[in-house]
């Protein structure tokens, strides 16, 4: 037994009030899009035929027989953003690992690379550590939502911090430059991402909170730097 649709439920209801209106009906046809790319050129006589002589002639259209086959599956899609995720967080481990060994080794980073990672690597820092975090919350936390604030600011300003403090820092530098350094590198990562994360809403958060953890990261290290630049200069002068 064939019940309408709720399409020709309404359209039933709408035909009383148009006089000169017809229900023309085709089965395996989807919405508009079906409609308008499918036998282009049959809803185009379809179309104009009404409009020239308010006759229905729909002759064009042939019947075919709905394909519910894909090659993209949601369950395939699913595993896609899993290993996606999974990437960008194991990259990002690996790298903030990696990143003190290569100050210890080499005593910082050059010029050029370190302005390249303050820069640019910010963006796969916080999404791999936002990937992270949701990953854990799905697995071990299911009814704490992903888009909660507090978990993306801390999962996102964390790494952004420490990624472009260890672009910053020299292993000759003293303890307490260093502590100093790190201690405002993070701070200003975590006030950043807040208020990246509150200008905005929806998925554009996740870029705007990026964005604002890197920012407050360099120009507070910027404001470190040439604070003790001018103090080494007063010093000097004083010496001499």
């Amino acid at each position: 037994m064939d019940f309408p649709t709720p399409a020709e439920n309404a359209t039933n209801d709408l035909l009383p009030s148009l006089p000169n209106g017809h229900q023309v009906v085709h089965a395996e046809f989807g919405h508009s899009t079906d409609f308008w790319t499918y036998q282009p050129e049959a809803s185009t006589r379809l179309i104009n035929t009404f409009f020239d002589t308010g006759e229905v002639d729909d002759s064009l259209y042939s019947y075919r027989t709905m394909d519910f086959g894909t090659t993209i599956t949601q369950t395939g899609l699913g595993k896609g953003f899993v290993i996606v995720m999974l990437g960008f967080a194991v990259l990002t481990v690996a790298v903030l690992l990696w990143m003190p060994r290569r100050v210890k080794k080499k005593g910082s980073f050059g010029p050029k690379t370190s302005a390249w990672i303050r820069s640019l690597y910010p963006l796969v820092l916080g999404l791999g550590g936002w990937f992270l975090a949701v990953l854990i919350v799905m697995t071990i936390w299911p009814s704490v939502s992903f888009s909660n604030g507090l978990v993306a600011v801390l999962t996102m300003g964390i790494p952004i911090g420490l990624g472009i403090y260890w672009a910053w820092v020299h292993r000759d530098w003293t303890t307490q430059i260093k502590q100093a350094g790190l201690a405002a590198a993070m701070g200003a990562a975590l006030i950043g991402a807040w208020i990246g994360f509150t200008s905005t809403a929806g998925l554009l958060a996740l870029i705007t909170t990026i964005v604002g953890a890197a920012i407050a990261t360099n120009l507070a290290l910027i404001v470190l730097d040439i604070r003790w630049d001018r103090s080494a200069r007063d010093r000097s002068s004083v010496t001499a």
